[in-house]
């Protein structure tokens, strides 16, 4: 991940080529009612402790939280597309894996190094504490994660987690992965079932919907049944690549995705060095796709690159600063998943900063907004 973007592309781009060929809270949600002196005791002093299900008045209730790859704590506000510094770097500055919030504003950052969470609270971000989970499971190293609500009426969470082998990219294929679930409270885990995913990113609801960002070719949102991980409904996302680096989160009836920008100076160098091929090449569905894959990623290989033209490598090459831009540089731009129409948007082209992780608490708006 510290690869200077020229090194990167060049590394990459050395291996054998074929020749053609990652606002306030709604009524439709849990509240907690702010107004008694048992409840700020509450909020003062056992900020992480006990289950305590019901939600707790802060920011979480109405902003998804994110983690960029130096371990800074964001702000994204769904409503305006406005992000906001929280804190930071936060918890020994530990690259995240992994990011998951809870009723109370607990965040719980799933660190690459430790595989093991630790937990700032969003609306105060004092020093970190540790979570009570211990990986006991060797099937459970690095995992996406998300907080989930039982229901409306219920509002008690778990924290659910897709398994991720941290080999490669994600994969797709029978039993690669496995869907788990720990109690906040004990730390304990529960392994609920196979999943035919390698690595997703998990993000749930507060009337107790899980979804996964998950898959490739393409790479899709499929809703999981929270007690087995059996698939409910698949949303394929044609044309959006995963890159190197991704996140997802609830908000308001609709999923916001986390994925790398292309750097606004790439196209017009596109067009200054090769304007016909590259016309040509966008004419061609393979090939385009195999451009895109190579401008989202950095990658130029055989399944990413592999059945560009050598003119559109060559200019490719020639716009390096600004098209091959290696993942330590890289910006993350925002898209919006309208799960009622099935449709997604780019809402913000480029962002602040590279996020590696994203949650919403199950405290945020279920409907529309």
């Amino acid at each position: 991940m510290g690869i200077p973007n020229r090194a990167a592309l060049v590394l990459v781009a050395s291996l054998p080529l074929l020749g053609c060929g990652d606002d306030d809270r709604s009524d439709d949600g849990p509240t907690r009612d702010s107004g008694s002196a048992e409840t700020d005791a509450f909020i003062e002093t056992d900020a992480f402790a006990g289950r305590g299900c019901d939600c707790v008045p802060g920011l979480h209730q109405e902003r998804i939280f994110l983690m960029g790859d130096d371990a800074e704590l964001w702000s994204f506000d769904p409503r305006t597309g406005d992000f906001a510094f929280v804190a930071g770097p936060v918890c020994g500055g530990e690259v995240p894996f992994s990011m998951a919030v809870d009723e109370r504003g607990s965040a719980w950052i799933l660190g690459i190094e430790s595989m093991s969470f630790e937990q700032i609270d969003v609306n105060d971000p004092d020093p970190c504490v540790e979570s009570p989970y211990v990986r006991t499971n060797p099937d459970f190293g690095l995992f996406g994660t998300s907080f989930v609500a039982e229901s409306v009426s219920n509002p008690c969470s778990d924290l659910y987690v897709q398994t991720y082998s941290g080999d490669g990219s994600f994969d797709e294929g029978e039993d690669l992965g496995r869907l788990g679930v720990i109690d906040p409270v004990s730390g304990d885990i529960t392994d609920l079932g196979s999943l035919d995913y390698d690595g997703g990113e998990l993000t749930g609801t507060g009337d107790g919907r899980l979804f996964a960002f998950t898959g490739v070719d393409p790479v899709k949102i499929v809703e999981l049944d929270r007690a087995t991980g059996a698939e409910l409904d698949v949303i394929p996302l044609d044309g959006l690549n995963k890159t190197n680096a991704s996140a997802v989160a609830f908000y308001g009836g609709a999923i916001y995705i986390f994925t790398e920008a292309i750097d606004e100076g790439c196209e017009p160098c596109l067009q200054a060095e090769c304007s016909t091929a590259l016309a040509d090449c966008r004419a061609d569905e393979v090939c385009a796709e195999h451009l895109q894959c190579v401008l989202e990623t950095a990658r130029m290989d055989d399944a990413c690159g592999g059945f560009l033209t050598e003119e559109v490598r060559s200019c490719v090459m020639a716009c390096e600063e600004t098209c091959a831009v290696g993942p330590p540089f890289r910006k993350s731009q925002v898209i919006r998943l309208d799960l009622e129409e099935r449709t997604f948007e780019t809402v913000v082209p480029t962002g602040p900063i590279r996020v590696v992780g994203a949650a919403s608490s199950p405290c945020v708006p279920v409907t529309l907004i």
